[in-house]
């Protein structure tokens, strides 16, 4: 399609690397829709579309007039006319962060062709949490080994991001959450735990100020996140045999009061993670954010922080009453608070999509009516085995919440579809990897890497019906619209190969040791060699994965799932050789199926609560399940 622009010359860059998306460009001529563009100062957007002539008002940034040249151009191809459609955005800035130091360091090009989705949706903000993946000089081993970003990379991916009216902001840590660079003896002089840098020590300030350094170079932005959270080993490491014994907030508040200046002589605004300043408030309670009597934010809380903006984040909770309470919670610290969701991505090979908008709209609401003006959508991967691009679909509830008012799932499956030319409805079809059952909650990672012989989860698989079932047929439906995804597609081509192995694998476990305990020979013989098709599976799998990894990401940190890959493999290799033993006599037991099967945690005999806890310790140990 051909559009033609009357007006708007500040968009004509961004629309060059945008209309490719939407299969358009810019003409003078012999226009297919014309487009007549003013820009004002109010933060608002205003369409009208009759036959091949529109009108596009806009103020408050170029993403919010990139989403309504998507739209019209989407109306256009539908031949559907518009009146005057004006959309009044709730939040400043409506953005979302990627982690890109799990394991998952994304290329350039993922990175660009997530910010040109997001600018057609109209989100005007994007994160990169970088712990250690980013150049810093005079640190070699700052990132080292795990696909660091250099300061070119880093200007390139800031300058695409302004083009499109996004606000490229670094997301970093300045003392917790180090633990992949914390490992080197070259981090001895500002280590004081595994992950943790040394309060105090002159080497961790001069290490902070080069990392400031390469940000202030490579960021136009003045803002910064600088994370802090999660540091709840502070202080238990080389500063207890270097200080003696000092209270975690002590430390804490004085880490903070160093870097502050730090901070504000460079011109930079920072904002940081507010969980810790309701853990050091609360002691022992073990949430992050508990706001019944037990905790209470000090009234002086504003400079204790230093003056450094709250990031309020919470992907956990149903109610809106939560939200409503912890935001009223941080006025307290007389600045305007960042709101910070989730688009879970982090639980598994697929997204919980249902689980992250249960959460999503009650926070975003409590937001509306508190007045927030920046709110943020998380997308961790914490060393999972998803892929970060599938996040889009969630970060439309973002998008459209903002400019609609309210979620309207009719109007997200638009906005989606607008800008990304792909179903909504066929992204949601790969949750269901996570559902077998309906009390079931990240579910592939504890049915994929449970040790066949060993059967951890078992006891929590009931006798395995429907397991089988669910997987084959899920199989069919992911591959069958796999390659409509584009840039997607390899992605869904992971979990469709997923899918095949679990109608296996699934309840591989369950009738191993039935047909052990029944002495059925026939029916070992046939799982020995059905051994033999499950590993053909697992290579399947592992090559598909690899392909959709090295496709979106650098190659760092697949070294992870090779091992899980590699072991679940040599497992199932040993099972088929343990039942052949057993079947000709060599050995008169098969001793790892005469074992008891044992819930995981002593109590919980359901799928949901023990495969979350599943997921949660394979990120700590990846060798867990065996």
């Amino acid at each position: 399609m051909k559009i033609k622009l009357i007006g708007g010359e500040s968009l004509r860059d961004g629309l060059s690397l945008l209309l490719p998306e939407l299969s358009a460009e810019l003409c003078d001529t012999d226009a297919d829709l014309s487009v007549t563009v003013t820009e004002t100062d109010a933060d608002i957007l205003t369409l009208s579309l009759k036959g091949d002539g529109a009108t596009l008002l806009y103020g408050g940034g170029k993403a919010r007039a990139f989403r309504g040249i998507a739209r019209l151009i989407g109306y256009r191809k539908a031949g559907k006319d518009i009146e005057a459609r004006t959309e009044r955005p709730l939040f400043k800035t409506n953005g979302a962060m990627a982690d890109i130091s799990r394991c998952n360091v994304l290329k350039p090009e993922t990175v660009k062709y997530m910010m040109r989705k997001m600018a057609l949706m109209g989100m005007n903000q994007y994160m990169l949490y970088a712990e250690d993946v980013f150049e810093v000089e005079g640190y070699p081993y700052f990132g080292h080994l795990r696909g660091k970003y250099s300061k070119e990379t880093l200007k390139e991916l800031d300058a695409y991001a302004l083009t499109l009216g996004i606000e490229l902001v670094p997301c970093i840590q300045l003392l917790g959450h180090l633990s992949a660079h914390m490992k080197w003896d070259a981090a001895a002089p500002y280590r004081d735990t595994a992950s943790a840098m040394l309060v105090g020590a002159d080497a961790t300030y001069a290490l902070i100020g080069k990392i400031l350094d390469t940000v202030c170079e490579t960021f136009t932005t003045k803002k910064i996140h600088i994370g802090m959270d999660e540091t709840h080993d502070l202080g238990v490491g080389k500063a207890l045999d270097t200080y003696g014994y000092i209270p975690r907030d002590e430390l804490y508040f004085k880490h903070l009061a160093r870097i502050a200046p730090m901070l504000f002589e460079r011109g930079l605004e920072p904002m940081m993670w507010s969980d810790m300043f309701f853990r050091l408030a609360g002691k022992a309670i073990p949430d992050f954010y508990d706001f019944d009597d037990r905790v209470s934010l000090p009234e002086d809380i504003g400079e204790k922080a230093c003056g450094i903006r709250p990031v309020f984040w919470d992907y956990y909770c149903g109610f809106q009453s939560h939200y409503d309470k912890a935001l009223a919670e941080h006025k307290k610290f007389g600045t305007d608070t960042m709101f910070a969701g989730g688009v879970w991505l982090w639980s598994g090979f697929a997204p919980i999509y249902s689980h992250s908008l249960k959460n999503t709209l009650p926070a975003l609401r409590a937001c509306k009516k508190a007045g927030t003006k920046e709110v943020l959508a998380t997308v961790w991967n914490n060393g999972s085995e998803s892929a970060l691009v599938q996040s889009l679909a969630g970060l439309a509830w973002y998008a459209d919440f903002d400019y609609v008012g309210e979620y309207d799932e009719a109007s997200v499956k638009e906005c989606f579809s607008l800008s990304t030319g792909l179903c909504y409805d066929d992204l949601m079809l790969l949750e269901k990897l996570e559902h077998p059952t309906e009390d079931a909650f990240c579910a592939t990672r504890g049915l994929l890497y449970n040790d066949p012989l060993l059967g951890l989860a078992d006891a929590h698989l009931g006798d395995g019906a429907g397991l089988a079932a669910h997987y084959g047929a899920l199989a069919k439906e992911i591959a069958a619209v796999a390659d409509r995804q584009g840039f997607m597609t390899p992605s869904f081509k992971t979990l469709a190969a997923l899918a095949a192995v679990l109608e296996s694998k699934a309840d591989f476990g369950l009738r191993l040791t039935a047909a052990y305990k029944a002495n059925d020979k026939d029916a070992l013989a046939a799982l020995a060699e059905e051994c033999d098709s499950l590993i053909a599976k697992v290579r399947a799998l592992h090559e598909a994965h690899r392909a959709s990894f090295h496709f979106y990401n650098r190659p760092f940190g697949f070294e992870l799932h090779d091992a899980r890959y590699g072991g679940l493999a040599a497992r199932l290799e040993t099972a088929k050789m343990l039942i052949g033993q057993y079947l000709a006599g060599e050995i008169d037991r098969i001793e790892p199926l005469d074992e008891a099967r044992l819930l995981i945690r002593g109590k919980e005999n359901t799928i949901g609560k023990a495969f979350t806890w599943i997921h949660q310790k394979t990120f700590a140990n990846p060798n867990f399940l065996s």
